[in-house]
């Protein structure tokens, strides 16, 4: 059983050289750059976003994905989980504050994150007082949450008020933090001079309710990779979005203009565009197009953005391999134009 409330882990460094790597990144950019802790000695406030673009590509590779599968294994061991597909990046800059960079005390609860998620917190580089991350323990966590949501506090209340009762994670490289969704955590303006980059990679275990964090989209598999799929553009292909899918409240104009630009990213040039009609269950006008059209690839939001329940959802998309219908889900990056695809999509849709 794992210990997710304010725990230390240590890890090998010299299998898990994370500094090294993200440095790597850093130096394609600017070789005179030889220290994290003085990154900002050597790029502009203004270079900051595309910098962390630009490592974020890299921690999207497949080989990085590989790294986190073998360091999540080495840390948390052999339990059924998912793994945030994208880790998260932070880079804190001396004096952020005033540049507007300040990320503010939060709980994961506030972020869409659910029960069930827990995060490795892992300081790529030096991390102690003002540019570490500052915590408040579990139990101090519950009265702020009650008395924030009572009070309707603002964010800059919150931030005295978690300050007060919080404390830095003052920990070495080659060691990780564990938390949950419950502690409230964030940053104070980093008056230590040296900048500081960490990753947040999260595990949402089995049977946890995802919400937005969903299971083939922000998580991934083990062992697999979140990438863009290579398309067939030469097929007809069709944009199709059901407006009462459970992808939050996204109005369906915004979903398919996604859908579109997403299609567009991988060089397919769409016939048409439809929606499902609404107060239907069981998607009825996408079944239409696929056993009625010559249609031969549809480009849907996502595998979870359908309104009627997974055995209805799996029963059209077998339908659609059968017909060699390929279909597009933009929001996971995943190409359905197998059979095999198909035992992918459902692993997605139960876990």
């Amino acid at each position: 059983m794992i210990d997710w409330d304010h725990n230390v882990v240590d890890y090998d460094l010299d299998k898990f050289p994370w500094y090294e790597r993200i440095l790597s990144v850093i130096q394609e950019v600017k070789p005179q750059c030889d220290s994290i802790g003085r990154l900002h000695e050597h790029f502009d406030r203004t270079e900051i976003v595309p910098l962390r673009k630009k490592i974020e590509q890299f921690v999207r590779t497949k080989e990085f994905s590989g790294w986190v599968d073998d360091y999540f294994y080495h840390i948390i061991g052999d339990i059924e989980y998912l793994i945030q597909a994208t880790p998260t990046l932070n880079v804190v800059l001396p004096d952020q504050q005033r540049q507007g960079s300040l990320l503010t005390f939060h709980t994961g609860h506030l972020t869409a994150y659910s029960e069930g998620m827990h995060t490795i917190w892992t300081p790529v580089s030096e991390a102690f007082g003002s540019n570490s991350m500052q915590v408040v323990s579990r139990e101090d966590s519950k009265n702020l949450t009650e008395v924030f949501f009572e009070d309707k506090l603002s964010m800059a209340e919150m931030q005295t008020l978690c300050s007060l009762v919080s404390y830095p994670v003052e920990i070495n490289q080659g060691q990780a933090w564990l938390f949950d969704q419950d502690h409230w955590h964030g940053n104070i303006n980093n008056t230590t001079g040296i900048t500081r980059i960490g990753l947040d990679i999260r595990a949402m275990e089995k049977g946890t309710t995802y919400g937005y964090r969903k299971p083939g989209s922000y998580f991934r598999f083990p062992d697999t990779t979140v990438e863009v799929p290579e398309v067939d553009t030469d097929r007809r292909w069709i944009v199709f979005n059901d407006p009462a899918g459970d992808m939050g409240t996204m109005p369906f104009y915004i979903a398919r203009s996604f859908i579109e630009n997403y299609a567009d990213r991988l060089g397919i040039k769409p016939v048409g565009w439809h929606n499902e009609y609404t107060l239907t269950d069981w998607n009825p006008h996408l079944e239409f197009f696929i056993n009625e059209t010559e249609v031969q690839g549809i480009a849907l939001l996502s595998m979870h953005g359908l309104s009627s329940p997974i055995n209805r959802r799996m029963e059209l998309f077998e339908q659609c391999v059968n017909k060699d219908i390929h279909v597009l889900f933009c929001d996971e990056n995943f190409l359905l134009d197998s059979v095999e695809g198909l035992d992918y999509i459902k692993r997605c849709l139960e876990f």
